[in-house]
Formats: C-alpha cells, sequence, structure tokens
C-alpha cells in the first residue's frame, strides 16, 4: 500500500489565492437595488421628466391645435381683407415658428399701407392690424392727379376728378411722380395752411395753390395775381405784408414774400 504525502500547504495557498481573485472583483447588484438606488439618487424621475418634457414640445410644436386657423385682419378701409391674408400666407403654420415683423414685411412694401402689427393670440389665432395711408391732398404733376397722405407719401395716381373742395396742389415743374415717394412735407404743411389762413383771416380764396421747383408753394389769384410765399419760415410776416398791400389797394401782377424787403411788379402785358 502506497502512502502520499500530505499537501497541505499547496491547499491552503490555493484557497486564499481563490479568496484574493473573488475580493478583487466588482460586486453586481440586483435590478432591485438598481432600481431602488435610482429612486433615492432621483435619476429616475429626473429621467421620466425629461422623456415627459421632450414628448409634450413635439406635441407643442406640431401639433395641429397649435397651427394658424384664424386670421383677422383690423383697421383696413381701401384695401380689402382678404388681399391681406393672402399676402400674407399664415394659415397652416406653427405658432411658435412665425416671425411677426417679417410676416407683415410684405405688406409695408403697398403705397396704401403705413404701418403693419401682427399679434398671435394662442392656440391657433391671428391678428394683422393696418394703419392705412389717408389721402387728404391731390397732387398734380404733368396732368395726373396724385393721392398723398399727410406725410407726403405718394398713393397712387387718382381714378377720378377731384371733388370740388379738395385741396389740389399743382407742380409747374412737373417732375416725375411715383407711388411712395415722399413729396416736401414743408411744402404740403405750408399748402393746407394756406388754404385755411388766407380765406378765413384776408379774405383771398387762391384760384390755385402751386409748387415750383425754384419758386417753392405760390398761389394765384382770380385777377391772375401770383404770390410765392416759397417755405413755411416767416408766414405770419408774410401774410401781415399781404394783408397790408391788399388794404392798401396796391396794384401788382406779381408779389414774392420770401425777401425781408418784398418784390413785387404790376404787369399789364400779360406777363408774369
Amino acid at each position: 500500500m502506497e502512502y502520499n504525502p500530505p499537501n497541505t500547504r499547496e491547499r491552503v495557498a490555493a484557497r486564499r489565492q481563490r479568496l484574493r481573485r473573488s475580493s478583487s472583483e466588482p460586486a453586481i447588484p440586483g435590478w432591485r437595488r438598481r432600481f431602488i438606488d435610482g429612486l433615492q439618487s432621483g435619476r429616475i424621475v429626473s429621467g421620466a421628466v425629461f422623456i415627459v418634457s421632450c414628448l409634450a414640445l413635439f406635441y407643442v410644436l406640431f401639433s395641429s391645435q397649435f397651427r394658424v386657423q384664424t386670421v383677422e385682419v383690423v383697421g383696413v378701409e381701401f384695401l380689402s381683407p382678404e388681399r391681406i391674408v393672402d399676402a400674407v400666407p399664415l394659415r397652416g403654420w406653427p405658432i411658435w415658428l412665425i416671425d411677426e415683423e417679417q410676416a407683415v414685411a410684405p405688406l409695408l412694401r403697398s403705397p396704401f399701407v403705413e404701418h403693419a402689427r401682427l399679434s398671435l393670440i394662442l392656440p391657433n389665432r391671428a391678428r394683422i392690424v393696418i394703419v392705412e395711408r389717408q389721402p387728404v391732398i391731390y397732387w398734380r404733376s404733368g396732368g395726373v392727379d396724385y393721392l398723398v397722405d399727410r406725410q407726403g407719401f405718394v398713393i397712387e395716381s387718382a381714378t377720378v376728378a377731384p371733388p370740388a373742395d379738395a385741396l389740389v396742389i399743382v407742380d409747374s415743374s412737373n417732375l416725375p411722380v411715383e407711388p411712395q415717394m415722399q413729396l416736401d412735407p414743408d411744402a404740403l404743411a405750408l399748402a393746407r395752411e394756406l388754404a385755411w389762413r388766407l380765406p378765413n383771416e384776408l379774405g383771398l380764396r387762391p384760384a390755385q395753390i402751386g409748387w415750383d421747383f425754384g419758386l417753392g408753394v405760390f398761389i394765384r389769384t382770380e385777377q391772375d395775381q401770383m404770390i410765392v410765399f416759397g417755405r413755411s419760415e416767416h408766414l405770419t410776416r408774410k401774410l401781415m405784408i399781404l394783408a397790408y398791400l391788399l388794404t392798401d389797394g396796391t396794384p401788382f401782377t406779381y408779389l414774392d414774400l420770401r425777401p425781408m424787403n418784398p418784390f413785387y411788379q404790376n404787369r399789364t402785358d400779360g406777363r408774369s
């Protein structure tokens, strides 16, 4: 019978090596432990909130409930609301993706529009507020009458003759006139003031109010007198001088009120 010598030392060394190897490997917790740790740290809750927020944002951006369905036009008198809506195609667009200023930019190119503002109303409405240019003066150049607003902007050529009580300024220079160009605001303001003050303060009703590139504003009377006012500065002084000449009965066919010492002449040969 053979005898096997004991190997106790080798078995103890191997056992110690296995213990060291098992202690160096990380322990992997179970799914229950990971779930509890996630709840306690808040990672699961924050992840759920993030996913819900993304879904809600996607819904808000692309849902049909937040696309423009109704477009309201306010403030139009000469323009057609249908034309305004066609010029600003908003229906069907997500309300969040619309730039208000860029959307109404095409309207500002119209000579009839002075201001335009777009308001977006949740969930699916748009309101366009229009301030139209109001024609207050007729500017006659080259035999054509043009509608002009208070700021001097040309709206368009008139399709009918001016009313009897309309203020018509005759451009003797016959300069080219186009829609949206701005005429001399000072000339327009002076013409309006003369049309009011001459009849009411001096009893003089102009037969024609005109404008010339070199002279400025002038009037012609029913007696075929030409009176040059130029620009609006020192208007009170000019009116006082004119009133004195009219009261004194000074005969003249041409009167220039622009200089400090007015110049006048009386021609009877038909020349002004």
